[in-house]
């Protein structure tokens, strides 16, 4: 399957971006996009990654267009199973099988050139045993916004979300994705604030929108102590069943050691095929 790549002429605004690397999360990913985030003009895209291996001429030689088959494999499934569920045209579903892994497809001009929501899903019942730094790569990445799922059940219902707010404000898109999700799932929704919020008056400035927005859940504001927000998301990703954790766009945005090795602990190993 040749790749369809994006147009990086036109630069489409809120494109949505599944990261399709990550196991049986993938179909919950396509849930919440198409539910929460999905536009009647809206572009999808599903993005997997695969990689040469390392070792033999001859095995790079032999497996390299074996691995990319099963990449383009994975992504026609999954295309077919989006346009299916939710009748999609097929103009509005783009796929793309990357050489390399998702840090690298982050700094490419196709990623680049254009404005996402990134969204990511891992699925129930599991330990969330990722490889070391994977989620370090996205989040230090990404640069966008970035939906991450954690343990959704059957019905993708949500009881759990957990919000860093450490950009000036939260956008009008990503506030109107709140305000669907507290109207449907009623959930219990964990607003952290960054030290860019000291004052009283700066606080109830960031929190006002969101308390309006979020109507028929249940907010709950903290403000993160010494670090970057690590002990918050400990606390958070030990409650509850189905979460979602929400990460605004923010290209400055870096973290330390701590935060990632609880984010990491999240994620089911990376699917991105290689050998």
């Amino acid at each position: 399957m040749q790749t369809r790549e994006i147009d990086t002429s036109i630069k489409r605004k809120l494109n949505i971006l599944i990261l399709a690397d990550y196991s049986d999360g993938n179909k919950a990913a396509i849930y919440f996009a198409m539910r929460y985030l999905y536009r009647p003009d809206s572009m999808v895209y599903i993005v997997q990654t695969w990689q040469k291996p390392n070792f033999g001429s001859s095995m790079v030689r032999d497996l390299s267009p074996m691995l990319e088959s099963i990449a383009s494999s994975e992504l026609d499934k999954l295309k077919t199973y989006l346009q299916a569920r939710y009748s999609m045209p097929n103009d509005q579903v783009r796929l793309i099988s990357h050489e390399g892994n998702l840090a690298t497809f982050f700094k490419t001009e196709v990623y680049k050139s254009q404005d996402w929501q990134v969204v990511l899903g891992s699925p129930n019942d599991e330990n969330f045993s990722s490889s070391k730094n994977r989620m370090n790569e996205i989040v230090d990445n990404v640069s966008e916004d970035l939906f991450v799922l954690a343990g959704l059940d059957h019905d993708n219902s949500i009881s759990e979300v957990f919000m860093l707010a450490d950009t000036p404000q939260t956008n009008s898109s990503n506030l109107s994705v709140l305000k669907k999700i507290a109207i449907s799932e009623k959930p219990n929704i964990s607003i952290c604030l960054s030290n860019l919020f000291e004052s009283s008056s700066d606080r109830k400035r960031r929190v006002l929108p969101l308390i309006e927005n979020c109507k028929g859940a249940k907010l709950i504001f903290s403000q993160v102590g010494k670090g970057e927000g690590q002990k918050e998301i400990q606390e958070f990703s030990k409650s509850g069943k189905s979460k979602l954790i929400v990460f605004e766009k923010n290209s400055s945005r870096k973290f330390q050691n701590g935060i990632k090795s609880c984010l990491d602990s999240w994620l089911l190993k990376s699917k991105g095929i290689r050998v």
